[in-house]
């Protein structure tokens, strides 16, 4: 079994003391460390340069406010790089050793990956020691007393090319992956956590960190446990202590906290079945398997296509390869791989898929045909579950599996069919699926598919004029020959998807228009049967022209099927085997009743055309009433506005003439008030002369002078009055 390539992805930070024990317990399975040193000052660098697998990079805050968030973004993100170059991914932390107590990791996750599992959760436990233990061994045997915490039960383990997202969660202490999903049967990977080393030392780191938390970590509570303060250290500790048992002496799915959040989820698990032993090949003898792949101009694929046969942990194989005239260099990667099992032959010029496929089988030499089409390819442990289920199963001549859809780049995306239809049958019997080939159509992935040479000897070479019904034609002829078939609920094979419908198989006009024309062909298989296997398969239907020949039957039962293919393929039946009076007079009453070539369909599509013609064309002059009707609107709107705009402007002047004579008023107002003003002042004025004056006068009379000359001052008065006034 070819040990599995494991990448390893995680952040640094002062680990020096714990590096030692990292290295001795994950070199023996990992191939490459990818280490984000986020700041190292006590050594932790130059140990990490000096290991020839390290890749040692700094690690750069993605949220400037967050320390867990920047962490959580790196652990979601760095392993996507390793798609395609490795086949397990690890994310952990320098202080947690992820292992199967007793088992060699690289062995069990092979065997995980034979299994078809993609995802490996692991239970989670805390360790304490009193002390830091000096540099040597493995902490796995050195330290054991520890206790089960939910916390750590974490997704660390998983297949890349299998995950779209691995949706971690802060700390990584939960997860959401999206993709291909599936967990082992049983969990029994643990996560050691050695973060409580000596209190002295976890106290120091923990105050360390606290001091390394962001706003936003404070602010969101993220990494809270670093602020306890030594009190609340000390007494978490203490109880750890209490808590601790020899986890070498439990076992861990029973000891674990539950609820695991995997298990919350409903995610699927393996089957739980041991994996049989491997076969070993013999280089002289004819192979168990002979895997089939007809190339043409798939150069950004095929390599993968070769190369995951080649990893298949069942080894007893050949690749039997034809090249079908490809023009995109295909031929020339074909050429490339040296392993003597591969068996090529290239055609200069592009005979068609049926035609590739048959001189493909003849020149086949396994007793089991495993097809792989050389755009897609098998997911580890492919050959090995199909050939212990043929060896197991002597009665089953052909077994599939489910694919798992891939896009262009090999990511999981959403199928095109239902391929997990036979997985919800009651029965695997030849009735079921020729009933379903019947009445639905094929549901069987072909490249998924393992058949006995046997199978292909009962039913002859594919038929070379059809290109997209091939395969289904193939699947009857087996079961009419009396072989059976059985899906495998495993994902078997990745089934590229690959964009614009560049598929055969996928549903562009061309091939629709295929598809309908082939059905009628394929469908011609359940005219020829027999009385009894008509009435194996459609024993419900016995009652339909009970008495009448099987292929009239057939035709009457297609007739019923409201699509085109089989209207077309009951009235072409009838037509070619109609030998007898009754059955030209069926022919006629068929012949203008069965609408073969859907033209009432096309004549109702035409008179519904025409009919929403007419409405269009009402509507399109009730719009054009509305459009002059809103013109005029739109005139008279303008002429309003423009009304307006006049209005406005001699509101305008006029408003600028009344703020001029209010202006000249209040200037007039403002020369009166200056006025009032002016003889206001001149009116204190004079009576300040007034009073001055009177005052004067009253002192004048209280003088002596005054008094003494008051009798000649009243006769002057009387002389003024005696005197006679002058004409």
């Amino acid at each position: 079994m070819r040990r599995p390539v494991v990448h390893l992805y995680t952040v640094c930070w002062d680990e020096a003391d714990m590096l030692g024990f990292f290295f001795r317990h994950y070199d023996p399975w990992v191939d490459r460390y990818v280490v984000y040193d986020d700041g190292s000052a006590d050594g932790s660098r130059e140990i990490l340069r000096a290991h020839p697998k390290v890749e040692l990079r700094d690690f750069v805050r993605s949220d400037a406010e967050s320390f867990v968030l920047s962490h959580r973004a790196m652990q979601n993100e760095a392993w996507k790089e390793s798609r395609g170059t490795a086949d397990w991914i690890v994310v952990t932390a320098i202080d947690e050793h992820l292992h199967v107590p007793g088992r060699a990791m690289a062995e069990y996750l092979a065997e995980q990956a034979d299994c078809g599992v993609t995802l490996v959760p692991a239970l989670g436990f805390d360790l304490t020691h009193p002390e830091m233990p000096d540099d040597a061994g493995l902490l796995t045997e050195r330290v054991t007393r520890g206790r089960p915490r939910a916390a750590f039960n974490k997704l660390s383990l998983f297949k890349p090319e299998a995950l779209r997202e691995t949706g971690f969660g802060p700390g990584r202490h939960a997860a959401e992956p999206q993709g291909d999903l599936l967990l082992p049967a049983r969990d029994v990977v643990v996560l050691w956590h050695y973060k409580h080393l000596g209190f002295e030392r976890n106290a120091t780191r923990e105050a360390a960190q606290a001091a390394r938390l962001g706003r936003a970590d404070v602010a969101q509570g993220l990494g809270q446990h670093y602020l306890w303060g030594r009190e609340r250290l000390r007494a978490f500790w203490d109880k750890m202590e209490r808590e601790s048992v020899d986890l070498g002496r439990v076992v861990p799915d029973t000891a674990c906290i539950r609820p695991l959040w995997w298990e919350e989820r409903g995610l699927p698990r393996a089957d739980p079945a041991p994996l049989p032993p491997l076969a070993v090949a013999l280089p002289a003898v004819a192979p168990a398997v002979s895997v089939l792949v007809k190339a043409y101009n798939h150069a950004p694929y095929v390599r993968q296509t070769i190369e995951s046969v080649l990893a298949q942990s069942f080894q007893d194989f050949e690749i039997v390869v034809t090249d079908d005239g490809s023009t995109d260099g295909t031929a020339e990667i074909l050429r490339g791989f040296t392993d003597p099992r591969i068996r090529l032959e290239c055609w200069s010029q592009n005979r068609g898929i049926s035609a590739a496929m048959n001189a493909t089988i003849a020149r086949a030499r396994g007793r089991y045909l495993a097809i792989l089409n050389s755009d897609d390819w098998a997911l580890p442990g492919r050959l090995r579950r199909q050939v212990a289920f043929l060896d197991a199963n002597p009665e089953i001549s052909l077994v599939f599996g489910t694919p798992r859809p891939v896009d262009e780049e090999g990511l999981p995306t959403e199928a095109l069919n239902d391929f997990a239809a036979p997985l919800r049958f009651t029965d695997s019997s030849r009735r079921t699926w020729l009933r379903f080939f019947f009445f639905q159509g094929n549901i069987l992935c072909a490249p998924t598919a393992m058949i006995r040479r046997e199978a292909y000897a009962a039913a002859g070479p594919y038929d070379p004029r059809l290109t997209n019904l091939q395969d289904f034609d193939m699947w009857i002829r087996m079961l009419v020959a009396g072989h059976r078939i059985h899906v495998l609920p495993d994902r078997l094979t990745a089934f590229r998807i690959r964009a614009n419908n560049a598929n055969t198989s996928a549903p562009s006009p061309e091939t629709r228009l295929r598809w309908i024309y082939e059905s009628s062909k394929v469908l011609r298989h359940f005219a020829a049967f027999s009385e009894e296997l008509f009435a194996e398969v459609f024993d419900t239907e016995a009652y339909v022209l009970s008495g009448e020949p099987v292929w009239l039957r057939i035709a009457e039962l297609a007739r019923r099927v409201p699509r085109v293919d089989y209207r077309y393929f009951a009235l072409d039946t009838l037509y070619e085997a109609a030998s007898e009076p009754e059955h030209m007079i069926r022919l006629r009453e068929w012949g203008g009743s069965v609408d073969a070539l859907n033209v009432r369909e096309i004549e109702l599509r035409d008179a519904r055309i025409a009919e929403l013609t007419r409405e269009q064309d009402a509507l399109g002059r009730e719009r054009d009433d509305f459009a002059a009707a809103r013109d005029a609107a739109a005139a008279a709107r303008d002429q309003l506005a423009d009304e307006i705009s006049r209005t406005q402007a001699l509101h305008a002047q006029q408003m600028a003439a009344m703020r001029g004579v209010l202006a000249q008023r209040e200037r007039a107002v403002a020369d009166l008030d200056a006025r009032r003003e002016a003889l206001e002042s001149t009116v204190q004025e004079l009576d300040f002369h007034l009073k001055a004056t009177l005052a004067s006068r009253e002192r004048m009379r209280a003088s002596l002078s005054w008094r003494s000359t008051a009798f000649l001052r009243w006769l002057g008065r009387l002389r003024r009055l005696a005197a006679p006034k002058r004409s």
